[in-house]
């Protein structure tokens, strides 16, 4: 679905500001696909995702999986797998460069003016990965120490010889194959480790 591009008369100054904030964090995100570990092992399939205004901001994200990098294109060639489409570009600032963009983009698809097509779930994968390169809104951590401290392990314990403790491994025995079926259903273990996902 093409997005309608305002007359350049018509367009507002925010438009080519929204335009530069996504053509730059566009040119980060490329660079990371190539040469950042973290950004590549998320980059597991083919996947293109669109941002746009309707007063005429657009750029298209085009995710390669077998070289795990990322391109711009000026638009999407064809149906991008998501779009996230903002009603101006001063919205779509506004949502992109706050600490809790997530939250902005709820709250305008409950508003009417921010719109999701495609696959929703793609839009905060994508989040994720602008943080990579972007890293505002991150936690911060505690200002004061945790305050119940560390307790080391209690060897002369009556129970503490009723614990097991097995040796840390690199990954699952060969020969505990009920493991690496359970294993083989939880996506949230492959994904990280750049393993190909299923379809779908």
């Amino acid at each position: 679905m093409s997005t309608p591009t305002a007359p350049s008369g018509l367009r507002t100054p925010a438009v080519p500001v929204f335009q530069v904030l996504l053509g730059a964090l566009g040119t980060l995100m490329a660079l990371a696909s190539r040469v950042s570990p973290r950004f590549r092992r998320q980059v597991t399939r083919d996947v293109t995702i669109e941002v746009s205004s309707d007063d005429g901001a657009r750029l298209a994200y085009v995710f390669e999986a077998r070289t795990r990098t990322m391109s711009l294109a000026r638009s999407a060639s064809g149906t991008p797998d998501c779009a996230l489409r903002f009603e101006t570009a001063a919205l779509g600032l506004r949502s992109l460069l706050s600490r809790r963009a997530i939250g902005r983009v709820v709250e305008g698809m409950n508003a009417g003016t921010t719109r999701i097509d495609g696959r929703t779930v793609l839009a905060v994968w994508f989040h994720g990965l602008t943080r990579v390169v972007f890293p505002i809104g991150r936690s911060r951590l505690p200002r004061r120490p945790i305050p119940i401290p560390d307790r080391s392990r209690e060897h002369h314990a009556d129970w503490a010889q009723r614990i097991i403790r097995e040796p840390a491994l690199d990954e699952l025995p060969a020969e505990q194959a009920d493991a690496w079926r359970a294993r083989a259903k939880l996506l949230m273990v492959r994904a990280p480790g750049g393993e190909p996902l299923p379809p779908g």
